[in-house]
């Protein structure tokens, strides 16, 4: 079994969660996408299964995918602006 010591030089030290805040926040935009596709398209498929039709699926699947995008944009689409010295609001 190998021990695993101190980090090398070139090897990043992750130190109070900066250097993840990117990472939580891709892998939450991701999750916001499959689970709208996989939550529509399931309930496109009961449809289809239910009434006998065959259009439901792929239009749950779009449905999902449109609104997770939705989603992804009103939660995460804010742009900071940055008003620092010299930078005021014309």
């Amino acid at each position: 079994m190998k021990v695993q010591g101190e980090p090398r030089q070139d090897q990043p030290r992750l130190q109070g969660g900066e250097k993840t805040d990117g990472m939580n926040q891709g892998m939450r935009v991701l999750s916001y996408l499959i689970s709208g596709v996989a939550v529509y398209g399931l309930l496109g498929w009961l449809g289809d299964h239910y009434l006998g039709t065959s259009f439901l699926l792929p239009v749950g699947i779009v449905l999902g995918a449109a609104l997770g995008v939705f989603v992804i944009i009103r939660r995460f689409g804010r742009i900071e602006e940055d008003t620092g010295p010299g930078r005021g609001k014309r």
